[in-house]
């Protein structure tokens, strides 16, 4: 209730101010775009950085209190609440540092450390970094903001045969987007297929042959070539740098990168090979992730 209650005191003092000088007042708006997360808060078309308390008090909830830090790493890579015991190992983590700022908040302290992890588990691998390969494979982009979030919404479930089977549904799926079918028509032929995938991809698998074979022959189906060069080897290695860039702003700015931030990462990760903690670093600590909480 504190919570409305700010967020209309601003609105009510805005729309004031708009009224006194001729204008429009914008509506406040609460956006839900999935039942099982936070919603967001609008003023107009700008989001709004809500008041959050601490129940039955006046304390305030911010980005450096480690369980709602920890929460907000679920939401904004894995695109879940958290459950129990992931949430109680990781704060365990946070909790070592008995509140020793250097411990917690330094290149090599405890937040990145739990930050870093969530984009290099398996369960992220399976689900927002699988979306992310079908637009590098199909289409040779990244994906926008509203589409990565949509697609690993598509593939999160309860358990992790229902992640199996959400997966395979969206590759399924997949091919009867119509920007696929204007990009990959009918009229090409098996060969003609997999070559174009593999030069949009910008990589060279060792199983080309067999997968053009299986393509004229029927034990292959465009889809199932489709997920194999997805899933291969080749495009792994290609694109985890560049997806490890490109889901700091997914996921901490919930936006997409603009190209001189994100090709300026990626020139860092290729001069220091592997040195990802201190480019989470300077996500979790930049005044945009923090203001958005």
């Amino acid at each position: 209730m504190r919570k409305f209650v700010v967020a209309l005191f601003l609105t009510v003092l805005c729309a004031s101010f708009a009224v006194a000088q001729g204008q429009s007042a914008p509506t406040l708006r609460i956006v839900t775009e999935d039942p099982s997360l936070p919603s967001e808060l609008f003023y107009g078309d700008v989001r709004v950085k809500p008041v959050r308390l601490r129940p039955g008090t006046n304390t305030r909830i911010t980005i450096d209190d480690s369980d709602f830090f920890v929460q907000q790493q679920y939401i904004d890579f894995l695109s879940r609440f958290p459950e129990a015991e992931g949430f109680n190992s990781w704060m365990s983590v946070l909790n070592s540092c008995n509140g020793d700022r250097n411990c917690l908040d330094g290149v090599n302290g405890q937040r990145v450390h739990v930050s870093k992890s969530f984009f290099e588990s398996r369960e992220f691998r399976i689900k927002g970094y699988y979306v992310y390969r079908f637009y590098k494979a199909s289409f040779g982009r990244l994906p926008t903001y509203p589409e990565i979030v949509a697609g690993m919404r598509s593939v999160t479930g309860a358990t992790e045969a229902e992640v199996v089977a959400k997966r395979d549904a969206f590759a399924a799926a997949w091919l009867s987007r119509g920007d696929f079918g204007t990009t990959y028509p009918a009229s090409l032929t098996a060969s003609q297929y997999v070559e174009k995938l593999l030069q949009t991809a910008g990589i060279s698998v060792a199983n080309k042959d067999q997968l053009i074979a299986g393509l004229g022959n029927g034990t292959e189906t465009r889809a199932s070539v489709l997920r194999k060069i997805v899933e291969s080897a080749e495009l792994e290695a290609k694109e985890f740098d560049p997806a490890y860039v490109a889901m700091q702003y997914y996921g901490y700015l919930r936006r997409e990168p603009e190209a001189e931030g994100y090709n300026a990462w990626l020139t860092y990760l290729r001069a220091n090979p592997g040195d990802y903690k201190t480019m989470v670093w300077g996500f979790v600590y930049s005044p945009e992730y923090r203001n958005r909480h």
